[in-house]
């Protein structure tokens, strides 16, 4: 169910774009995030119960076997054990406290995944509930020089400053990559940049 969820939202954040949904992803992976780091610090717990229990039960066979042959250690004997009792109360109660912790974390997920869902519901409406437009597309000419190399766009790039970057045109990198809209030029994107 999750990994279906995950989907949606993959694709919601690719039909709407980062601005819209950005925010509320990252508020979910921390999430999830932080419910991962619970349980391995829960599964960490368990174990440490489960080893102190074996020693506890390893330190009851000795002391029932010292018991047998002195009965003077008496008194050190249930001070071990009161000490081994603490201790695994201890570890219970943190363990315990960890346990309701990720119950209350899962929940939180829940509710934000409710309200996520229910945010995207609205969005879908709107989009259904808006006037259709139609949409021209741009024509491109081959009007550039056809010789030039392929430059793959940084962080804080744009069109223009690629073109003045190779000493290039605007119009021809944007006519030789047809590219729609100029201010969406992602990084990583490669483009071919002519050159005279």
């Amino acid at each position: 169910m999750v990994s279906v969820k995950a989907v949606f939202i993959v694709f919601l954040v690719y039909f709407f774009g980062t601005n819209l949904f950005g925010d509320i992803t990252i508020r979910v992976a921390n999430l999830k995030q932080d419910m991962e780091l619970v349980s391995r610090e829960l599964a960490g717990l368990r174990t440490e119960v489960e080893l102190l229990r074996r020693e506890n039960a390893q330190l009851r066979i000795q002391v029932e076997q010292s018991n047998r042959k002195q009965s003077s250690n008496v008194g050190t004997s249930t001070q071990v054990l009161q000490e081994i009792s603490n201790r695994m109360q201890s570890m219970e109660n943190r363990l315990n406290q960890n346990e309701k912790s990720q119950l209350a974390l899962q929940k939180s997920i829940e509710l934000k995944m409710k309200d996520l869902i229910s945010q995207m519901n609205k969005g879908f409406d709107q989009v259904h509930s808006s006037p259709s437009t139609t949409v021209t597309s741009p024509t491109f000419d081959q009007d550039y020089p056809q010789k030039g190399f392929v430059h793959v766009v940084e962080k804080g790039e744009t069109v223009s400053s690629i073109a003045k970057k190779y000493k290039s045109q605007t119009k021809w990198i944007i006519n030789a990559n047809q590219i729609v809209d100029p201010k969406k030029v992602f990084v990583g994107k490669e483009l071919f940049v002519p050159q005279k």
